[in-house]
């Protein structure tokens, strides 16, 4: 009965979800996101900014499987525990694979972004505007940041100021890194001087720099990660086996059963994502974020991304280590 009564919620939930999927939301004025909320998209996405297209798809399709496999799961072994384990490991297998992926991405990413600063640099000295090197910068963009620097030419195509149109290239970037390139350009840019080129090309110099030094560190990584993967790996062999034993499985029917199997499991679970914790990228402080104490960020609210106070001082502090733009 707990089964038929679980599959019907899941049932009415899936029609109301499809039900207001298909007539949409009214538009709203969008809100800044609070840190509660970044924190949850950094979970789900991986990143803070525009996620990856993949991701995306990869998320539906783990939450089709879990739908289907929680249920199956319970029937087969009787156990409820397991509608609640099947879906964790469909969403943490590769999530706990995945952790290479994901740092050579934010490595691909940072030497697109040292790659367009060099352009970019290339263009400026040539005595072209920044606004109109920025457009043009879309013909020859890498291919890790096509999306975002498409999106940036279209916002200045479309009347945006320059300096909001950066800052949401900023947002969607989310990268500490790439806050310190378009901390230059926004504070120059109502004035593109051949200080500009000299100083981008000097930070595209200092990204080329940090991309080799994080693949030397990722090649030290990959070692430990194989380890932690085949110790996984056999853990659930001999578990997925094991579930086939039906004495194996009997005591884990009971009450008290599910109380130690629970136990185990969230053990199980806190070892292995401190494990990767310890092998994972610590995202540093971003300058261009917009500070929600600076009482110019609340009277702008609904604006458009203005700059306040304290992102100025931030992007003018990093954009002093690289020398002043004359």
């Amino acid at each position: 009965m707990l089964l038929y009564a679980l599959c019907g919620l899941l049932v009415a939930g899936g029609l109301v979800a499809l039900v207001f999927g298909l007539r949409g939301s009214p538009a709203r004025e969008q809100a800044e996101p609070s840190r509660f909320a970044l924190r949850l998209r950094q979970l789900w996405y991986g990143t803070t900014g525009t996620p990856a297209p993949a991701m995306l798809r990869r998320r539906r399709i783990q939450s089709a499987l879990s739908l289907i496999a929680a249920p199956l799961a319970w029937l087969f072994s009787g156990i409820v525990l397991m509608a609640i384990l099947v879906p964790g490991l469909i969403f943490g297998l590769p999530w706990l694979f995945g952790v290479t992926k994901a740092d050579h991405r934010h490595i691909r990413r940072l030497e697109a972004l040292a790659e367009w600063t060099q352009r970019l640099s290339d263009v400026l000295l040539l005595g072209t505007g920044l606004q109109q090197a920025l457009i043009t910068s879309r013909r020859t963009a890498p291919s890790a940041l096509q999306t975002e620097i498409d999106d940036l030419a279209a916002r200045l195509q479309s009347r945006w100021r320059a300096e909001d149109a950066l800052r949401a290239f900023a947002d969607s970037l989310a990268d500490a890194t790439a806050d310190k390139v378009l901390a230059a350009l926004v504070l120059r840019s109502g004035d593109s001087g051949p200080g500009l080129a000299r100083a981008l090309a000097d930070m595209a110099e200092s990204l080329r720099d940090e991309v080799r030094q994080r693949r030397a560190i990722e090649a030290d990584r990959a070692k430990h990660r194989t380890t932690i993967r085949w110790l996984v790996c056999i853990i659930l062999f001999v578990i997925v086996v094991g579930s086939f034993n039906s004495r194996y499985t009997a005591p884990y029917s009971s009450a008290q059963g599910q109380l130690v199997l629970s136990v185990l499991a969230l053990l199980f679970v806190a070892v292995i994502a401190w494990m990767r914790s310890m092998a994972s990228h610590k995202p540093l402080p971003r300058l261009l974020e917009s500070d929600r104490r600076s009482q110019v960020a609340s009277l702008d609210e609904g604006a458009g991304p203005d700059v306040d106070g304290a992102g100025q001082d931030q992007a003018a502090a990093a954009f002093g280590e690289f020398g002043e733009v004359r």
